[in-house]
Formats: C-alpha cells, sequence, structure tokens
C-alpha cells in the first residue's frame, strides 16, 4: 500500500461546506412547516454531510502530502525524518466512506417521511446509483474481523483502505469505488441537503 505519484481524487473545495451555519439560521427560525421527525432527519443529514465532505477534504490532502513527501531528497528525509501519510489517507477516507453509507440510510428516512422537505426524485435517483458501490466498500470494512476469520477475502488484496492500483479509486478486499462517483456522491448529497434546507414542506416529486 503506497501513496500514488499523482493525485486524482477530484477537489470539491468549492463546495459550500460546512452548511450546518445554514441549518443554525433555520432553527433559530423555528423551522416552520416540518414534522419533528423531519426536522430531526434534516439536522443530522446536514452533520453528517458536513463530516463526509470534511473527511474527503483530508484524505485528499493526505494523498497531495504524500507525494509531496515522496518528492524530498534523502537529505531532508534523515534531517527532518520521513512523514508518513498512507494511514492518515486510510483514516481519513474509511470516515468518509462510513458517512456516505450513513447518509444513503437516512436518505431513505427523509423521502419516507410525509412532512419532509423537498427535493428532485430525479437527483435521489442519481445519486442512489452509487449505494452499492458504496455499502459493499463499507461491509467490508466494518466485518473485515469476519472475513478474516472465514478466509473470504481476495487473495493478494488489500485488507484496508487503500489507493487501487490505478490511483483513481478506494479499494479493498475484492470492492472498490472510483474518486469520481465518490466525488459525484458527495456533490449530488450537497445538492439535497441545499433542498432540504429550504424548509417547505411537500413529499418528493
Amino acid at each position: 500500500m503506497a501513496i500514488p505519484s499523482e493525485c486524482k481524487m477530484p477537489d470539491l473545495s468549492g463546495l459550500d461546506s460546512p452548511l450546518m451555519s445554514r441549518l443554525i439560521i433555520q432553527l433559530l427560525l423555528g423551522e416552520p412547516g416540518l414534522s419533528p421527525k423531519s426536522r430531526l432527519y434534516r439536522r443530522h443529514f446536514v452533520r453528517l454531510l458536513d463530516k463526509a465532505l470534511r473527511e474527503y477534504h483530508k484524505a485528499r490532502e493526505a494523498i497531495l502530502a504524500g507525494i509531496a513527501e515522496a518528492n524530498r531528497s534523502a537529505e531532508e528525509m534523515v534531517k527532518d525524518g520521513r512523514r508518513i501519510y498512507v494511514i492518515a489517507f486510510t483514516d481519513h477516507i474509511e470516515t468518509c466512506i462510513n458517512a456516505v453509507s450513513r447518509l444513503f440510510k437516512l436518505l431513505e428516512r427523509i423521502k419516507s417521511e410525509k412532512e419532509s422537505p423537498a427535493f428532485p426524485r430525479e437527483l435521489r435517483r442519481l445519486v442512489e446509483t452509487k449505494s452499492e458501490s458504496v455499502a459493499n466498500v463499507r461491509n467490508v470494512v466494518e466485518h473485515i474481523d469476519k472475513l478474516i476469520q472465514n478466509d473470504e477475502l481476495a487473495p493478494g488484496r488489500p485488507i484496508m483502505l487503500a489507493v487501487s492500483k490505478d490511483d483513481d479509486g478506494v479499494m479493498v478486499s475484492n470492492h472498490e469505488i472510483k474518486f469520481e462517483e465518490l466525488a459525484m456522491v458527495l456533490e449530488k448529497m450537497h445538492e439535497i441537503a441545499l433542498y432540504i434546507l429550504t424548509v417547505k414542506k411537500m413529499k418528493t416529486e
């Protein structure tokens, strides 16, 4: 497991984040038109999205830092010490994927609540096309001990989240999600969050 020579994680720094500041304003207004359950779902969704984006940024920063480290001279490394960024990437991307998996489940709760804020159905369908890939990666990470015990891990594949062979995704055992796919999910989840922050009472169209 090594840091790639090129960072292929899309830069999502242009997204308006964190969104909790917007939510706090809504809380001060009393969240009119929403059921008590919808209010709680919405708060949880925004918090998890901010967390997922924050961890995505940190994972990307770890890759960039690792690339910079690889370009340091041997003399610099001896003088300042060698910094290891592989584990930092793994930790941050694992937390990101876990948060995204929880966002998918929360999305199901929101759309089933009658008095939830509106967001376009086609937007939900688009983001859900990647739910299986996220769930597969997350499940391997969460149940890695059982997979080891039952000899169910793919031989020669990483047992912790690592950058894929082509440097364009993250993988564990025989499951992988491309960085472009993960970035798209986060972008669309962010768009959904902006919709549900409009505080309009209606079902998804």
